[in-house]
């Protein structure tokens, strides 16, 4: 029998399963560009700002919006470091552990 720790990690990450996608399928670029968008506005941030704060030039960063290129996982990760957003809903739009801020 597992360990009440390891018991409750299960039970916490299936709580809201995410619709991610499968080895046939991709990100839809689009949508992860709308999202990136949103927070940032969310954050009343520039581009320049918010490109800044997760170290990424202002150009690249712009590619993201347009939704020409995608941000890496380490730049993912400096989004929730920095400012608590969730890959999980940058990446395929699970708003459960949103923060209230960003909620719609």
């Amino acid at each position: 029998m597992p360990s009440l720790a390891v018991q409750w990690r299960h039970d916490a990450c299936m709580a809201v399963e995410p619709k991610i996608p499968r080895e046939n399928q991709s990100v839809d670029r689009e949508a992860f560009a709308r999202r990136v968008t949103f927070v940032r506005e969310k954050l009343g941030l520039t581009k320049k700002d918010f490109a800044d704060s997760i170290g990424i030039t202002k150009s690249n960063y712009s590619q993201v919006e347009q939704g020409n290129r995608m941000l890496t996982v380490d730049q993912l990760y400096r989004c929730f470091l920095v400012h608590g957003v969730p890959m999980e809903y940058l990446l395929v739009g699970q708003e459960a552990r949103l923060p209230q801020i960003f909620k719609h």
